[in-house]
């Protein structure tokens, strides 16, 4: 079994991004944050868009991220649950390196696979990239095309995640754990999907996954796409 999770939003309470934009963004990011949500922008072109609004240096970005981030209960435990039982518990967020990597030190975790936007700091902001699993710059599809590439692997991708971003990947996977909006896309195309609140939770409800897939079989297609 392979899970891909999100990072903001999902393993955090809170989104890491936003509290930055919020705090030190120079401009009218929330203009574009709107056309994202509208669905004129890719997550990943406005992400592209919004930080170049951002001047401050990244330590004191991380240092405000670390203050102030939420990291949902359970999180720690359950990444030793996945690692004692081979589990591949890999991390596709549309969030940015730069501040990933500051939270998971934080709380003391330094050896996840992990694949995010690339923040490169100058005088005019900070520069954001993505690549695909192909290391070719991408605008649109980041999650989706990691998704694809984790199927490769031959075993089920389970997806765990809160929001728009995360919505064309979570329907392609073989089974999705959900929380905020994404929840709420999800049930209302009836995509097969259960809520979460905590990681606590989330290790109790994957421990009884198989039964789960297996009752919905009948019903829904759960099974892993053919390469």
């Amino acid at each position: 079994m392979i899970i891909q999770c999100d990072f903001d939003g999902t393993i955090t309470r809170n989104n890491s991004s936003v509290l930055l934009r919020e705090k030190f963004a120079r401009g009218d990011w929330h203009r574009i944050e709107t056309e994202f949500l509208q669905g004129l922008l890719t997550v990943e072109q406005s992400n592209i868009l919004q930080y170049t609004f951002i001047k401050e240096p990244k330590e004191k970005l991380q240092q405000f991220v670390c203050q102030h981030v939420e990291v949902r209960p359970g999180f720690l435990e359950f990444v030793s649950y996945c690692q004692q039982n081979a589990i591949q518990f890999v991390i596709v967020s549309s969030g940015l390196d730069f501040y990933i990597d500051a939270v998971l030190a934080h709380i003391g975790i330094t050896d996840l696979e992990m694949y995010c936007g690339r923040a490169v700091f100058g005088n005019d902001g900070v520069s954001v990239y993505y690549t695909s699993p192909e290391g070719i710059k991408i605008n649109e599809g980041f999650k989706y095309q990691y998704l694809n590439c984790l199927k490769k692997r031959g075993s089920p991708v389970i997806y765990i995640g809160d929001g728009l971003s995360d919505f064309q990947a979570a329907r392609e996977a073989s089974y999705v754990f959900a929380t905020g909006h994404l929840l709420e896309l999800l049930r209302a195309e009836s995509v097969p999907c259960s809520r979460f609140i905590d990681f606590h939770d989330l290790a109790r409800q994957l421990q009884r996954l198989p039964c789960l897939m297996s009752e919905l079989d009948d019903v829904y297609d759960v099974s892993p796409s053919p390469q």
